[in-house]
């Protein structure tokens, strides 16, 4: 009876501290899924001096998650992997603009020309379609006579509209989608031309 009674409280124990857990992550993830909210609005405004606490902050936010991750749902999994993936975007993004020095307003002045707006951040989904086109029509416009820096420039833009479409994905319908894949296809196919470009003509000048 003894060994019985036993068997129910450690079995019981264990029930608790797996329960406990799984609230805890659950409360991380709210935590996450605030934060992340908060920052999608500050992603394309915050300074330099500013991204060393960010990247405290998520790397304090996702410590317990990144070692209990097999204890999530399958949807908090497929959830937590998208906001681990948007903040890699975001961070790289940053690390991008602190290599070449973008210079505030000039950047400014790309976004607003390449997509209407110096908040891409905020273009509603239904619009966000139209800023692609904008963005592919400038860069097939203006792209044989930009030179290296201008390309840093309109690459950081294109990276921004790309994080946008990644954060309301799931409100796109379905001909958005295509449409919106089909643009950026062809801003790397221009991209591309440009650096066979380059390559062309390095080796003209080696020869």
């Amino acid at each position: 009876m003894k060994k019985y009674l036993l068997a129910v409280l450690f079995t019981g124990t264990i029930v608790g501290v797996q329960a406990q857990t799984k609230s805890q992550l659950e409360q991380d993830m709210d935590n996450l899924r605030s934060w992340m909210r908060k920052k999608s609005v500050q992603a394309d405004s915050v300074t330099r001096a500013e991204w060393p606490t960010i990247k405290q902050e998520f790397k304090s936010l996702t410590s317990s998650l990144d070692k209990n991750t097999q204890k999530l749902s399958d949807e908090s999994k497929a959830e937590y992997s998208q906001y681990k993936s948007r903040y890699g975007e975001w961070e790289e993004r940053n690390e991008i603009r602190k290599a070449v020095n973008l210079e505030g307003q000039e950047l400014e002045r790309w976004e607003k020309q390449m997509t209407g707006t110096t908040r891409i951040a905020n273009i509603r989904p239904q619009d966000l379609r139209e800023a692609y086109i904008r963005l592919t029509d400038y860069t097939r416009t203006y792209r044989r006579n930009w030179n290296l820096r201008d390309w840093d420039y309109a690459e950081f833009v294109f990276g921004e509209l790309n994080t946008r479409k990644a954060e309301v994905l799931d409100k796109l319908n379905n001909g958005d989608k295509i449409k919106i894949a089909a643009l950026q296809v062809e801003f790397a196919t221009l991209k591309k031309s440009r650096e066979a470009q380059e390559l062309y003509q390095d080796m003209r000048e080696k020869r």
